[in-house]
C-alpha cells in the first residue's frame, strides 16, 4: 500500500513539474512569437520609408534629367537631325545605365547579404556547441 502511495506522490511531483515545465515554454514560446511579430513590423516599416525615399529620388532624378535635356536641346545650335540622334545616344544609354544598375540591385547574393538572411543561414547550418 505505501508503494502505491509512494509512486502516486512521484506521479504527482512529476505532473506538476512537467506542468510547470509547458507553462514556462508556452510563455518562451509566445515572447519569441512578440520578438519576430515586432522585427517584421520593423521590417515593414523600413522598406516603407526605403520605397518612399526612393520613390522621392527617382522622381528628382526624373525632373533633373528632363530640365536637364530641355536646357541641353534649346541651348545647343546643333539643326534638328542633329539633335536627335544625339538625344537617341542619350536615351541608350540612361536604359543600359538603369539596366546595369537594375541588375545589381536586384541580385540575389546582394539582397542575400543586406537582408542578414546569408548570416542566418549560415547560424542555422553551423554545427552545434557542445557545452
Amino acid at each position: 500500500m505505501s508503494n502505491h502511495l509512494f509512486k502516486g506522490i512521484l506521479a504527482f511531483i512529476a505532473v506538476k513539474l512537467l506542468d510547470n515545465y509547458r507553462q514556462l515554454s508556452i510563455r518562451l514560446l509566445k515572447i519569441e512569437v512578440a520578438k519576430s511579430y515586432l522585427h517584421g513590423v520593423r521590417l515593414a516599416r523600413l522598406s516603407a520609408i526605403g520605397l518612399v525615399r526612393l520613390l522621392l529620388v527617382i522622381g528628382l532624378i526624373c525632373i533633373g534629367l528632363l530640365l536637364f535635356h530641355a536646357g541641353l536641346f534649346i541651348l545647343l545650335p546643333w539643326s534638328v537631325k542633329a539633335k536627335a540622334a544625339f538625344g537617341l545616344f542619350l536615351g541608350v544609354a540612361y536604359v543600359a545605365a538603369g539596366a546595369v544598375v537594375l541588375r545589381a540591385a536586384l541580385d540575389e547574393r546582394t539582397w542575400m547579404e543586406k537582408s542578414g538572411a546569408a548570416e542566418m543561414l549560415a547560424d542555422a547550418t553551423r554545427p552545434s556547441q557542445q557545452v
